[in-house]
């Protein structure tokens, strides 16, 4: 796997803490971890384009912090999931995988 892949999924993981943390953070240790997410997120999405094609790069990470974000709701804030929203995320995660499978690692 490109080191560039594992950077997306790096990225997309610490969007997952930023997101969350500008809904919910109200300590002040809370706003700090809200702000180093958002730094390593955008470092590793940054980095990440030098690998990899940089509209693949990026759409893949909103794909997954979409994906994340609407699973943390449904986990940890027990936000309701309708059928239509399954069926969208399905169209979602397929296209990430899609876009895995089709770009060349020479593509950058």
């Amino acid at each position: 796997m490109n080191i560039g892949w594992i950077k997306i999924i790096i990225a997309a993981f610490f969007e997952l803490g930023w997101i969350t943390g500008l809904k919910y953070a109200h300590l002040p240790w809370e706003w700090v971890l809200t702000i180093l997410s958002l730094t390593c997120s955008s470092y590793c999405l940054i980095t990440a384009g030098e690998t990899l094609p940089v509209g693949t790069a990026y759409s893949v990470f909103v794909g997954m912090s979409a994906l994340g974000t609407i699973l943390i709701e449904f986990l940890c804030f027990h936000t309701v999931l309708s059928s239509v929203k399954l069926l969208l995320i399905s169209c979602l995660l397929i296209g990430i995988i899609g876009l895995k499978l089709v770009t060349d690692n020479n593509d950058a």
